[in-house]
């Protein structure tokens, strides 16, 4: 298997996580649209950190990690707004 072949089979696995994630982080929620709100800013917030870091580190690296670090940043943008949703009332 090429180098092209571990890139894609990494980046899938990668997506099948992130899906994962993503549904432990709604049932870690909840119900509540307020929260579901701050998760969401959260997580485009992250992915455009993630984005940008990479745009940095692309180059130095001399391989493109826009993939790994929007996913980083998604997460981190998920943690970040879940200390600020948790303080938010359920309804």
């Amino acid at each position: 298997m090429g180098d092209e072949g571990v890139t894609l089979i990494s980046r899938t696995a990668l997506v099948a996580m992130l899906i994962v994630a993503a549904a432990y982080v709604r049932v870690l929620v909840g119900s509540s649209r307020k929260r579901g709100l701050y998760m969401g800013v959260g997580a485009l917030g992250g992915l455009s950190a993630g984005v940008a870091v990479a745009a940095l580190i692309s180059p130095w690296v001399m391989r493109n990690v826009s993939v790994v670090c929007a996913c980083l940043g998604i997460v981190a943008g998920w943690a970040v707004a879940w200390r600020f949703a948790r303080q938010l009332p359920e309804l």
